[in-house]
């Protein structure tokens, strides 16, 4: 239970403290958050918590997986609380519940690029299919808000008109040839069918597009690039490199982003889209694995990928997203790359 770590309980706390959000608005509110074992959504859970434990402001959480063991792993401690509730829900299904939501997050979505490789139909289809049960939930539910967690990946590649980062109205080319384009895509698709739904029935749906986050959440099956390398240099390994590490990308510590959720939804219009970028945390694949090297005084080594590994690689040659919208909202990052890479390794540590 991470909650039970001090540093990680107190950035968790600092979610809560400072940030100027209405909190009281959740009071006696309910809120559903689906992929609640992963690495987004797992912390928006400990925020709801703490809410409760700490601030007295009663929200009742449903916290929605596939497993229910891993949810009763990751919660030990707070499952018993009349205010927590287990959904043991597939998405992909029809999704049936008596209670009443308010709000929803849905966070559950595959972003592990080997699963992209071997489940190009099964990743397209569960993000389009589960975002439709999710938004027709909230239809017959009448919801106060939901946040749809697409990604930075659906911006595809820049062109030569780009010249700070992907920003939310920009739309670049996606090779809909390459299979490796279901995840791009299929977070295409569910954006559309979120303003579809508030088109049609007048579903208050707002997005956000997470750029690469990172942090003490993160699962233990998570394939991207810097939750391996951080697993290798806490295993006292050489940290390995699949390329030359040129890719730049923007980074975004997981409570910040937790915090910037709810910012949209509790603060943003209805249709908006947010990118989450802490544009102070901008570095390349081989900076990152650099500084978590550093940490245990290990080394960077470069390794041919396998055909598997090829197929999952992204084709875009820049993810910088631009964060100013969110800024504008209210939003702050507290926690930079360098402090964050120390505070996951000390807390999984």
């Amino acid at each position: 239970m991470l909650l039970d770590h001090d540093l990680y309980r107190k950035q968790v706390e600092d979610v809560i403290r400072q940030n100027s959000l209405p909190w009281e608005s959740l009071k006696n509110k309910s809120v559903m958050i689906t992929g609640a074992a992963g690495m987004l959504g797992s912390a928006l859970v400990d925020v709801l918590i703490l809410l409760n434990e700490e601030m007295n402001i009663p929200v009742t959480i449903y916290a929605l997986g596939r497993t229910e063991s891993k949810l009763l792993s990751r919660f030990e401690g707070y499952t018993d609380k009349t205010y927590f509730h287990i959904l043991t829900l597939d998405i992909s299904k029809e999704m049936e519940m008596e209670e009443d939501v308010d709000y929803i997050v849905h966070a559950a979505s595959n972003a592990d690029p080997v699963h992209f490789a071997k489940y190009p139909v099964d990743t397209l289809l569960a993000n389009v299919v589960g975002v439709n049960n999710v938004l027709d939930l909230a239809r017959r539910k009448n919801a106060t808000k939901v946040v749809y967690v697409s990604s930075g990946e659906m911006y595809g590649q820049p062109d030569d008109s780009l010249t700070k980062g992907f920003y939310e109205g920009y739309c670049g080319y996606v090779d809909y040839s390459n299979p490796r384009s279901c995840y791009p895509s299929g977070k295409r698709a569910s954006e559309v069918l979120c303003q579809s739904y508030l088109s049609q029935y007048g579903t208050d749906v707002a997005i956000v597009r997470p750029c690469h986050c990172y942090g003490p959440t993160m699962t233990t099956t998570d394939s991207r690039a810097m939750s391996q390398f951080i697993r290798l240099a806490l295993n006292g390994e050489d940290i390995v490199l699949k390329s030359d590490g040129s890719l730049v990308r923007t980074h975004c510590y997981v409570t910040d982003a937790a915090a910037a959720m709810f910012y949209v939804m509790l603060k943003s219009g209805a249709g908006e889209a947010y990118n989450i970028a802490d544009n102070d945390s901008d570095a390349s694949i081989r900076e990152v694995a650099t500084i978590i090297s550093k940490e245990k005084g290990k080394e960077v080594i470069f390794d041919l990928p396998d055909d598997v590994e090829k197929k999952g690689f992204s084709k875009v040659t820049r993810a910088v997203l631009d964060g100013d919208k969110l800024v504008a909202l209210g939003w702050k990052p507290q926690i930079h790359l360098e402090e964050g890479i120390h505070s996951t390794m000390e807390i999984l540590g």
